[in-house]
């Protein structure tokens, strides 16, 4: 965490003073991630903070027609940087580790797939880990979700982790830290995949959820 926030400047927006305690809660929720990884954010050197909820303008491409739109989000993530964040979420995810939602999280999860220098679901895998076993198990998980979503069924990942591979890998990250024993249950192989990924298995701590 202190060589996270010796690297990152913080800037907030629509006049948010981001203070030292709310740079903390970042960086220990960024962290988590890679804390028994051997990458690191090395791209990384800003991150934007709105006070909660913003608007970002984006482009959609149909031929040669551009469409421009204007959505609402929580947190949006470029490769090479910046991460940008809702500093209300932000917050909420860090107070409450147990009810699947972690935008610090999921927003770095996209920062770790674009190490590759593509964000497509596929991060660099750790030494030794097998890339088809890695595929196998992400693709049935992600195949398995989109059904479950277009049949309006519930599930354990949320549900935008079916928008596609990449989306899917992110909230897996997210669930897997926030809900590890149910992953576990539902999904071994992909809950096994991530655990060797991370070299952390977080099922096991205490106070993991049941």
């Amino acid at each position: 965490m202190n060589l996270f926030l010796d690297q990152i400047t913080f800037h907030g927006n629509q006049d948010l003073e981001v203070t030292d305690e709310m740079k903390l809660s970042i960086a220990a929720q960024a962290c988590l991630p890679i804390v028994n990884s051997p990458v690191w954010y090395d791209t990384l050197r800003t991150i934007l903070v709105y006070p909660s909820g913003f608007r970002t303008g984006r482009n959609t491409h149909d031929g040669f027609v551009v469409h421009e739109s204007d959505i609402g989000t929580l947190g949006e993530s470029w490769a090479r940087g910046p991460v940008v964040l809702s500093w209300d979420h932000a917050l909420q995810g860090g107070l409450d580790a147990e009810d699947g939602h972690n935008v610090v999280i999921h927003e770095f999860a996209h920062q770790l797939d674009s190490l590759t220098g593509h964000t497509n679901g596929l991060p660099i895998l750790r030494k030794g880990q097998a890339f088809l076993g890695w595929e196998k198990a992400m693709l049935d998980a992600y195949h398995g979700h989109v059904e479950r979503v277009e049949s309006g069924r519930p599930t354990l990942v949320d549900a935008y982790g079916a928008t596609n591979h990449q989306e899917f890998f992110a909230e897996a990250i997210v669930t897997f830290f926030e809900k590890p024993q149910a992953l576990r249950r539902e999904e071994p192989a992909l809950y096994a995949q991530l655990a060797e990924l991370l070299a952390l298995d977080p099922a096991r701590w205490a106070g993991a959820d049941r």
